[in-house]
């Protein structure tokens, strides 16, 4: 099924609306099973990948069928973080015809920046947030208490820790977005920001394990985007009004 490319101006009915989701939402299904294949076939490899941060500790399982399910979660989480770009490209191509026609040439630029500060938010997790949060967590053994980890709640946590903190480095690019339609505005964000940075701490301690460490290295790269954020909102904003003045 091919679509015409769509005008700013023209308007499409519900039903094709509908019919271009489904398109894309077949390709993005297809390309992320083709994925998933490779991923799982190789998840012997990626176990070893993920559970590097917690080499010193053996990993059990208490379930004849959970030792396959790891396995499997670690091909569809793997193929979900590979599949990315793709997913935002057809994201952005699904809402560019509603954009300007400059808007719409952003769509290499946004799907590049868009994989870039995802990876970034995983690598930071993985590198930093994650051998820090299980050093301090598994120094609570005691002679009565010992460490017994199960490999699927560990691939579970892992996986939730690593996606979280690829969507929250989008940060930047989300509040680009918004200023470049006319949603966001920096008063905005410079007037909240005591209300935000206090957003970010409660989320950071409901994201991450409970121990002050671990809150405070996500709080603090999430308080760095947030100001990222309201630089970049004064830049487009500012570069918005010039070309309406240019234009008037």
């Amino acid at each position: 099924m091919k679509f015409k490319k769509i005008s700013f101006d023209e308007r499409l009915p519900f039903s094709s609306h509908l019919a271009e989701i489904r398109y894309r939402l077949i390709r993005v299904i297809v390309f992320l099973s083709i994925l998933f294949v490779l991923c799982f076939s190789l998840s012997e490899t990626i176990l070893d990948i993920v559970r590097a941060p917690i080499i010193n500790q053996n990993l059990i399982f208490i379930s004849p069928t959970e030792a396959f399910f790891v396995h499997l979660k670690l091909g569809f989480f793997t193929a979900l973080a590979l599949s990315i770009p793709f997913i935002l490209y057809h994201v952005w191509a699904f809402i560019a015809p509603g954009l300007k026609i400059d808007e719409q040439k952003n769509t290499l630029p946004f799907v590049i920046l868009s994989s870039l500060f995802f990876t970034l938010g995983i690598l930071f997790a993985y590198y930093i947030i994650l051998p820090l949060g299980l050093d301090f967590l598994l120094k609570y053994k005691t002679s009565s208490l010992v460490p017994n980890i199960t490999v699927g709640y560990y691939i579970s946590f892992i996986a939730r820790l690593l996606l979280v903190f690829g969507v929250i480095f989008e940060l930047p690019l989300i509040v680009l977005f918004f200023t470049k339609i006319g949603i966001l505005k920096p008063p905005m964000l410079t007037k909240n920001r005591k209300y935000s940075i206090l957003i970010i701490f409660i989320v950071s301690a409901i994201l991450t394990p409970p121990d002050v460490v671990t809150q405070i290295l996500m709080a603090v790269p999430l308080v760095f985007l947030y100001e990222l954020s309201v630089i970049i909102c004064r830049m487009v904003y500012k570069q918005k009004q010039k070309n309406r003045e240019r234009v008037g």
